[in-house]
């Protein structure tokens, strides 16, 4: 799936209603989620001194525990209470259900290479700020971890390609866009020529939460919430 829009949003939940009235709530809706996990996503701050190697990776980190990232917990919340329905709806419509239980949740950093969703998976990306050193300026924490600052410069863009067994294109996202990834779907940074023409940097930093997906009629506890 591509970047998610709150028009998005309003087309998956109002699939099955002609109703001008439900169009409009499901239309504020939409709006209300994107803001707040945008919101949210600004506020999640990690350090690179917490970002260790992905196993057999020399181009992803991630966090160990996201409780190292405790300013991520409420967009961990918010998508949880906000955006589960939408997933899980966008899910019914194409045939299959996801499990209401997380498999993972993590704060991703990827400065090279692909990241794949394996098979019976489907991973929603947030894109959060990248990682930054305890003793940079940019951004104060108070002492819950949540952020008590300002950043002095506005987070760059993340700049990609997402790929399907069928396609490929280019994305640029902004922090708290997010992207669904489908089994066999990969997301990319941009090859080295393309970063040397000054169009920003080749890293992105993304919330990942990943579900079980079953196709309909499985066992499991899965389906619309």
């Amino acid at each position: 799936m591509p970047v998610i829009r709150a028009a998005d949003i309003m087309n998956i939940l109002a699939a099955d209603t002609q109703d001008e009235q439900t169009i409009a709530n499901y239309r504020d809706i939409a709006s209300r989620v994107t803001r707040e996990i945008r919101k949210r996503a600004e506020e999640v701050v990690c350090h690179v001194e917490d970002m260790v190697f992905a196993k057999g990776r020399t181009n992803l980190l991630q966090l160990p525990h996201l409780a190292l990232a405790r300013s991520a917990q409420p967009l961990n919340i918010e998508v949880h209470n906000n955006m589960a329905k939408t997933l899980f709806t966008w899910a019914s419509e194409k045939g299959f259900t996801i499990e209401r239980n997380m498999l993972k949740c993590n704060i991703l950093w990827l400065q090279g290479g692909v990241i794949e969703c394996d098979p019976d998976r489907v991973v929603l990306l947030i894109f959060v700020r990248r990682p930054r050193r305890r003793d940079d300026g940019g951004v104060i924490e108070d002492a819950q971890g949540t952020t008590a600052g300002i950043t002095v410069s506005e987070e760059p863009l993340s700049r990609g390609f997402l790929k399907s067994p069928t396609a490929e294109s280019s994305f640029e996202c902004q922090v708290g866009d997010m992207i669904v990834l489908e089994e066999g779907e990969q997301i990319s940074v941009r090859r080295e020529a393309s970063v040397k023409e000054g169009t920003g940097p080749r890293d992105f930093c993304m919330f990942c939460i990943a579900h079980r997906k079953i196709p309909t009629g499985g066992a499991g506890e899965g389906g619309t919430a």
